[in-house]
């Protein structure tokens, strides 16, 4: 039975909304009050919201040679890491007048240096929905594993991306479920193909 929500947007009132901060990031200085589920309108209220913009993950996978490819680089917001070096899905910040379409097969060239054949939508998910605007949608993208060479680092110089490349089995993929993997698109991505895997096969071979 699919979930349907009881109140829309049309049941919150936004009183004010002030930017406080306007960078890479902005942020936003809500004042607020929305509907109840007694049916009356809550207090206003004010919530600080960090607006980042939406974004696209793209889960390589090569049906033929039954590999994945992930890509591993350094993120500043992990001080409570062992290591802020994360393996990751490709992913990319969605521009304006820019497609999903065009936006994963811009990253995948950029991030990991392969071209996407078949692209197949998987899913969307707010990664933070107590703090952050910003939807990811998630996408399998199909690419030739003899195309990559691992031994060469990827990225935008302009953006300071420094990006290794980790090619891997299917199988070995799915169990990095079982370790420590700290980066959330990353973890929805592999449950999703652990799941779906069969089914992705047949449809794209």
């Amino acid at each position: 039975m699919a979930f349907k929500p009881v109140y829309s947007q049309q049941d919150v009132d936004v009183i004010d909304d002030e930017c406080v901060y306007k960078g890479f990031f902005e942020m936003h200085k809500l004042t607020l009050r929305h509907k109840k589920f007694n049916g009356e309108w809550s207090q206003p209220m004010t919530r600080e919201m960090m607006v980042r913009g939406d974004a696209v993950c793209v889960l390589l996978f090569d049906p033929v040679a039954d590999k994945v490819l992930l890509i591993e680089q350094f993120r500043p917001s992990l001080p409570k890491s062992e290591s802020p070096w994360l393996i990751e899905l490709v992913a990319g910040m969605v521009e304006a007048g820019e497609s999903d379409e065009e936006v994963a097969r811009r990253e995948s060239l950029e991030e990991a240096g392969v071209i996407v054949k078949r692209l197949e939508y998987l899913f969307k998910f707010v990664p933070s929905p107590g703090g952050l605007v910003e939807y990811l949608r998630m996408y399998a993208g199909e690419f030739d594993a003899t195309s990559v060479d691992v031994n060469r680092t990827h990225g935008l110089d302009e953006e300071n991306e420094d990006i290794r490349l980790h090619l891997m089995t299917a199988d070995e993929a799915i169990a990095l479920l079982d370790t420590d993997v700290e980066n959330a698109s990353t973890i929805m991505g592999l449950q999703w193909f652990a799941l779906n895997k069969a089914k992705l096969v047949k449809r794209w071979c």
